[in-house]
């Protein structure tokens, strides 16, 4: 059950982040995406490279976090510790980063991972393109939220 008074901060990364970060990012690849072989630690630092990365602090301590490819408004890797999850923590950062975003954000999903589709679908993603020849198949989705991108053209939103 979500904790709704459960209380964490948004920042940018820092470096001195990165070792727990790089944990949250391994844990859940080993758990969670079983096409991934052989997730090491150093995955996040190359798989996160000159991307935006926002962190989530709960306590002091990183329980997720969100890369963004800035030229494209993309969302490249998501990731919550599992201790951590249904505790809005996944949604905190991406409504803060609509707030950085200059235009819809788009991401790639997993077809067959149902929840992480759902949980996109609440916040306002819609399906504009099915991969269904990538290993995994996957679908692009985009943000629909337009009224919440401070720095989208008004003529946009």
């Amino acid at each position: 059950m979500a904790n709704n008074n459960f209380n964490i901060n948004i920042r940018p990364a820092a470096i001195a982040d990165y070792a727990a970060l790089e944990k949250i990012y391994l844990i859940d690849r080993q758990q969670d995406f079983p096409w991934v072989k052989d997730p090491k630690l150093e995955d996040f630092e190359h798989d996160s490279h000159h991307e935006m990365i926002l962190v989530a602090i709960h306590n002091g301590q990183a329980v997720g976090f969100l890369s963004f490819y800035r030229l494209a408004n993309f969302i490249h890797l998501l990731f919550v510790h599992p201790d951590y999850r249904h505790q809005h923590v996944a949604s905190q950062l991406i409504e803060a980063m609509r707030t950085q975003a200059t235009g819809p954000m788009q991401l790639k999903v997993v077809v067959a991972n149902q929840a992480a589709r759902d949980f996109y679908q609440q916040l306002g993603f819609r399906a504009i393109k099915h991969d269904d020849l990538a290993t995994p198949p996957n679908i692009t989705l985009e943000d629909t939220r337009l009224d919440q991108y401070p720095f989208l053209p008004k003529h946009r939103r």
